[in-house]
């Protein structure tokens, strides 16, 4: 698939995200993997606008450049998650409502289905909050996405990682769907039953 192609993907998955409700305004942001450079979307961008001529362009290991101005500001969390998994193709950063009220309680999002076990794994951690950009967040980001495909940030939101915006589309679709099982289950009966460590290790079997 071109370059080209690519980036009309992820601009039609970017208008998706706010159809759906998982931005809203200016917030987000939404980037791919092109040989050494990532194209994200721009600082101020409203993802439900974007065409596949808005993204810019940043080295992934090189030095700044003056697109960095341009760019999103959230580009160091994005350059930080290819610099750490070059099996990347994707990444998301994202705000949807119920994975924001889980991050907001303090719960992580621990596999509940075999289908999540399939799509993400056994957790999806929550990281501590750290102030949008800062360099802590991206620290804290770039040592957990190396074993997570998705992580939680406290009053933040989330980040997916994928491998496409196909997929990285539909893991935001299955994360937020088991974010608002926990959610209904706690209201419920007070807590959520979890596939245990011995369900999860058959699975993978």
């Amino acid at each position: 698939m071109s370059l080209d192609s690519r980036l009309v993907n992820l601009a039609a998955a970017a208008h998706k995200l706010v159809e759906e409700g998982f931005v809203r305004g200016a917030a987000g942001s939404v980037s791919l993997r092109w040989e050494d450079q990532c194209y994200i979307s721009p600082a101020g961008a409203r993802l439900n606008r974007l065409s596949a001529a808005d993204f810019v362009p940043l080295a992934i290991d090189g030095p700044s450049s003056w697109q960095l101005k341009r760019a999103s500001t959230e580009h160091g969390l994005h350059l930080a998650c290819y610099r750490v998994r070059p099996d990347l193709q994707t990444v998301l950063r994202i705000q949807p409502p119920h994975c924001m009220a889980l991050g907001c309680v303090g719960l992580s999002l621990r596999a509940l289905s075999p289908s999540f076990v399939e799509a993400v794994g056994a957790e999806i951690p929550l990281l501590p909050y750290s102030a949008p950009a800062s360099q802590t967040l991206i620290d804290a980001v770039a040592e957990a996405i190396v074993h997570h495909d998705a992580l939680l940030l406290r009053n933040q939101g989330l980040v997916v990682a994928a491998t496409g915006s196909d997929e990285a589309w539909l893991r935001s679709q299955l994360i937020e769907e088991a974010a608002q099982i926990v959610l209904l289950a706690h209201a419920a009966a007070g807590g959520c039953s979890f596939l245990t460590a011995d369900q999860i290790e058959e699975l993978s079997a």
